[in-house]
């Protein structure tokens, strides 16, 4: 005869120990994959968010309170197949004019956005083209062919985009249910 509770899909992803189990079948069955994602995984999505916000508005800041200049990375840590275009960037002053901003304020927003959950698809994309920026600019990486900690962000950055890390305890669960934003579905590309 077969077992008609576990047809039903709330009661396969709970299933209630029964007397005739074995200890460590009861123990599988508490301690399961599934119940323990479902667990974990929103507060460490909002985990991460928040950390990677805090690292992002963290280094805005302290670029904007200290002495920051662009031409320094771009003309001393600039290696590999684009160095002559990253030097060329560090001795034209118009240029580090204007990356200067473009970096300071790009983090402090990025971060604000991740910490707030708002527009966190966008601001997250926004960080991925940051740090591929860094990347490239400082490939290949020391010590390792060409795996760094640019790359791992991204991966982290792709990896919340995906889990909708804004909707969890973000602005962006309740800006994705303004009727205006409801008319336009692609908003919901740029939010989560």
């Amino acid at each position: 005869m077969a077992n008609t509770t576990m047809s039903r899909p709330a009661e396969a992803a709970f299933p209630t120990a029964r007397a005739h189990e074995m200890p460590l079948t009861r123990l599988w069955r508490a301690f399961s994959p599934e119940r323990l994602a479902q667990g974990i995984m929103p507060p460490a999505t909002l985990l991460l968010r928040l950390v990677m916000g805090w690292i992002f508005v963290w280094s805005g800041f302290d670029k904007l309170l200290g002495e920051f200049s662009s031409a320094g990375f771009l003309a001393g840590a600039a290696k590999g197949p684009l160095t002559g275009w990253f030097h060329s960037l560090a001795q034209n002053q118009a240029a580090v004019d204007v990356i200067d901003p473009l970096v300071v304020w790009g983090q402090i927003l990025i971060g604000l956005a991740l910490i707030f959950g708002v527009g966190t698809r966008f601001a997250l994309f926004w960080a991925s083209a940051m740090m591929f920026m860094f990347y490239i600019a400082q490939f290949p990486p020391a010590n390792n062919p060409f795996m760094d900690e640019h790359l791992v962000y991204i991966l982290l950055f792709v990896l919340l985009g995906a889990l909708g890390a804004g909707r969890i305890l973000g602005l962006d669960a309740i800006v994705e249910r303004l009727p205006w934003v409801r008319r336009l579905p692609l908003l919901n590309l740029l939010l989560g």
